[in-house]
């Protein structure tokens, strides 16, 4: 039997199954002659997803994300997203159908964070078994590149950036958010990323959830004291939050509790950059002005011309990516939050319409 959560009952791993099982034929006949597999990675796709009660009941937390492997370039169609609400309405969580790939293209996967959590945590719900596992290419097995360190920062600073924005509008009693989860969330998955990104840049990094806290005190010696056992208790939580969220309280974090790990995370994505770069950096503000570009593979070849492109649309002329000032940006954005005021409101809603576009 497959287990998608370790927390929940067999029974209800037993109702995953079946159910992602009918979810992936209604996909496969959606798709029609171009389907190769359908293959659920996430949480959920390494036996570590959460399971909450709702009304009594074993219920999903996690979203679920499926990748689409087909015969020929597709594009979803219609009948697809279809499926994929029908699901989400049954489910009552997120059913992430992303961009179709082919099996060339998985034999191009960059060497990045997201690709080998998918190689080493999923599950082909339908298909050939090894799919994922036979077209990956042999690079996605050896440590990452630490420049992955900072992109899994900058996603989840990002998350704890609404986090603030979002906690302060609460003090208007006719705020209401969309999930009354958003906050808590997005606090735990910033904490999850100091200790993966710090695993990452010194090459300690698994997959698997588990083994990840031993991983972090392995390396426990090299970070700085400053931020050492602030980081590991935090990222010790965020590991029972990811598997048994119902734990914590519900009431969530405080504004003044997310203004504080805003402090821990510029401090600790400094540190990640002074090991990544060689370069310390004494200061947000310094490490705004360093103008060295962060993400290389950005830069090279045809991508130039895309960024080029890129920067016309956005009304400038720069050969480089987008994301390349979300760096600069966020770190003073965090170091100083200010969400009282309109002046800085403005400014990271700014900073998030280019994050979700170029993220």
């Amino acid at each position: 039997m497959i287990w998608y959560t370790q927390e929940g009952s067999e029974a209800f791993n037993q109702m995953i199954h079946e159910t992602l099982q009918k979810l992936s034929e209604e996909v496969k006949q959606a798709v029609g002659p171009a389907f190769e597999a359908l293959v659920l990675s996430g949480g959920y796709g390494r036996e570590e997803g959460a399971c909450v009660i709702r009304e009594g009941r074993e219920s999903l937390y996690n979203d679920l994300d499926l990748f689409l492997i087909t015969r020929s370039p597709y594009r979803i169609t219609p009948a697809v997203r279809e499926v994929q609400k029908t699901y989400e309405h049954l489910l009552k969580v997120d059913v992430d159908i992303g961009a179709p790939l082919t099996i060339s293209d998985l034999h191009r996967l960059p060497h990045e964070l997201m690709w080998q959590d998918l190689l080493y945590g999923h599950v082909v719900l339908s298909g050939p078994e090894d799919v994922i596992t036979g077209n990956c290419p042999e690079a996605l097995k050896g440590a990452l590149p630490q420049v992955e360190a900072i992109r899994l920062l900058l996603n989840r600073g990002s998350g704890l950036l609404q986090a603030i924005r979002e906690a302060h509008a609460l003090s208007d009693p006719a705020h209401q958010l969309p999930d009354p989860d958003f906050i808590r969330r997005n606090m735990q998955k910033a904490a999850l990323a100091f200790g993966d990104g710090l695993c990452i840049v010194h090459g300690t990094y698994t997959v698997h959830l588990p083994d990840r806290l031993d991983r972090l005190q392995s390396i426990m010696d090299r970070i700085p004291t400053v931020v050492a056992q602030r980081v590991y208790d935090l990222y010790r939580d965020a590991i029972v939050f990811k598997q048994r969220p119902d734990s914590f309280d519900t009431t969530g974090p405080s504004l003044q509790n997310l203004l504080d790990q805003a402090e821990l995370w510029v401090e600790l994505f400094l540190y990640v950059e002074e090991v990544r770069t060689g370069s310390r950096f004494a200061t947000a503000q310094s490490y705004r002005d360093d103008k060295r570009i962060r993400e290389r593979a950005q830069h090279s070849g045809r991508r130039l011309l895309r960024n080029l492109i890129h920067n016309a649309r956005r009304s400038r002329v720069s050969l480089r990516y987008p994301r390349e000032e979300l760096y600069r940006d966020l770190t003073v954005l965090l170091s100083q939050p200010k969400p009282h005021e309109p002046s800085w409101q403005q400014q990271t809603q700014t900073f998030l319409h280019t994050w979700n576009r170029y993220n």
